[in-house]
């Protein structure tokens, strides 16, 4: 059986044997490899959403999977946000009551916790803008470097590590537009579920201005349990249900 990965809302499977890590690669390829090996079944996801600050907050999140696009639905109390990730184009982001997010409007907070709106789509996976940055270990693998950047975004750079074997997204730091590192996401541990291997935990790391690391505040997203091909129904995803009141 080969390993899959799942990194927030994208679904990748592994395709046999990777090549031998080497410094000499295309960082455009490595994305497109990243993103093409999706997986077509839906998922329904527990998971509580740690902030620092109080009890763990319960999320459901429901993962739909078409050939054009990933689809997600997130729960969490009485807020309900769509995340539309196209196999090509922009992600969109709706808040029910409110309708599509856009703006400063993507960069709200999740629960109080350091997750926004914008690292839950992670759109940046979509920049035109992307080079090769060298390789580097992380949790012990090997993974190859890349950065991303992009204007009229809230972030200006990115840099992701992408697993050597799997090319799955372990890593990503967030670069504001002074070019200061202010956040970062990981993946801390995995479990089975069906025929994939999802992030049980995944921890995003703020890191307030003029302070160097590792002085950042943590929230943590940690998946518990969950339905691989759950076979959701299709008009739970539909973006009209999200609009703002009339």
């Amino acid at each position: 059986m080969k390993l899959r990965l799942i990194l927030l809302l994208w679904v990748v499977t592994g395709v046999g044997r990777a090549e031998n890590l080497t410094t000499n690669f295309n960082g455009a390829v490595i994305l497109q490899r990243a993103l093409a090996q999706r997986v077509m079944k839906d998922l329904s996801l527990k998971a509580r959403l740690m902030t620092g600050r109080g009890e763990p907050v319960e999320v459901l999140m429901l993962v739909q999977n078409t050939t054009n696009e990933t689809r997600t639905i997130y729960r969490i109390g009485t807020m309900e946000l769509l995340v539309a990730q196209p196999v090509s184009g922009a992600t969109r982001w709706f808040l029910k009551g409110t309708g599509e997010l856009i703006g400063a409007g993507r960069s709200a907070k999740v629960a109080g916790s350091w997750f926004t709106y914008y690292e839950l789509g992670v759109p940046f996976l979509h920049w035109p803008d992307v080079k090769a940055a060298g390789v580097d270990r992380f949790r012990g693998r090997d993974c190859y470097l890349v950065e991303l950047t992009a204007s009229g975004e809230p972030y200006k750079r990115v840099k992701a590590w992408f697993d050597h074997e799997f090319y799955g997204m372990v890593r990503a730091e967030l670069y504001d537009e002074n070019d200061g590192l202010v956040r970062r996401l990981s993946i801390t541990s995995f479990k089975r579920l069906g025929e994939v291997w999802i992030p049980r935990g995944i921890d995003v790391g703020y890191v307030p201005a003029n302070q160097a690391l590792p002085s950042e505040e943590k929230s943590r997203l940690e998946i518990y349990d969950g339905n691989y091909d759950a076979k959701l129904p299709a008009e739970w995803f539909d973006e009209a249900k999200f609009s703002a009141p009339r």
